[in-house]
């Protein structure tokens, strides 16, 4: 079974004073600014009375959200951050917060609980959109079979520095280039990487490449489009066993083999093309 615990994101620099040696490697990448990043959702889960968690998803409508399935699968209900960047501070200007009760996971997941990793999170009133709060574009059709082979990726979340570190309180992004699914198979040898999946290199401080780590499952991955607009191609799947800061491949769920099962199962109407 592949490594399905929740993930975070390798993106800031971290000082020698306050974690081990062993962190100050993982940077690649920086601390959002407002607005930036207008269709990120964070999303602090509630599995029952005692146990909570923290993931992360997209805005794709005034109703939905986009995540994985391991995000939100089993939970009771989880609350939507939009508009901000600080998962944990509910006085920040700007930021909406909804309590989700209704999630949306694919079939395919409650089967093995390992692949068709995505799911929608309903919200219960439509979010009203601002500077800071607005849809993300996925694929149109077109590009059902598209590669995006060798186009740069950025993701984004609130999760953790690296391996053994705490989850970030404020919304990080970093970017790393999407490699072709062989590349990811022969990277990740003890994984199953399905055609469904996409995959970028893993962390590499010194090409100024970062990673998604424990935190960040459902965050997801963009591209800039041939006509300039942002598109969401992937949602943060899992990464090695050996870790976020490993230099493994990070894996996500291919959205152009999912368009289908977005447009039935949600308000969002799948473009034929640009």
């Amino acid at each position: 079974m592949k490594f399905l615990a929740v993930f975070a994101l390798v993106v800031a620099a971290v000082s020698a004073s306050t974690l081990p040696q062993r962190d100050q490697r993982v940077i690649g990448g920086s601390i959002a600014a407002a607005g930036q990043f207008p269709y990120s959702v964070g999303l602090i889960t509630r599995i029952n009375i005692l146990l909570s968690g923290q993931c992360s998803g997209s805005l794709i409508s005034a109703r939905y959200i986009l995540t994985s399935a391991s995000c939100v699968s089993g939970i009771d209900s989880a609350v939507a951050v939009m508009g901000g960047l600080r998962i944990n501070d509910s006085t920040e200007p700007g930021q909406v917060r909804m309590t989700v009760t209704e999630f949306i996971v694919h079939s395919g997941y409650e089967v093995d609980m390992e692949n068709f990793d995505v799911a929608l999170a309903v919200l219960p009133a439509p979010v009203t959109f601002s500077d800071n709060i607005r849809t993300v574009r996925l694929p149109n059709r077109r590009q059902i079979d598209a590669t995006f082979n060798a186009q740069q990726g950025t993701f984004i979340g609130w999760g953790r520095f690296g391996e053994g570190t705490a989850n970030s309180d404020v919304l990080r992004f970093g970017r790393s280039q999407v490699i072709t699914n062989l590349a990811c198979r022969l990277n990740l040898p003890t994984n199953t990487i399905l055609d469904e999946n996409i995959c970028v290199d893993g962390f590499d401080a010194s090409a100024n490449r970062g990673s998604p780590c424990q935190g960040d499952s459902g965050s997801p991955l963009t591209i800039t489009d041939a006509d300039g607009i942002t598109t969401q191609i992937g949602v943060f799947s899992f990464h090695s066993i050996l870790g976020c800061d490993s230099g493994r491949a990070s894996v996500y769920t291919r959205m152009s083999a999912y368009l289908n099962w977005i447009e039935n199962n949600s308000d969002v109407v799948i473009r034929d093309d640009f």
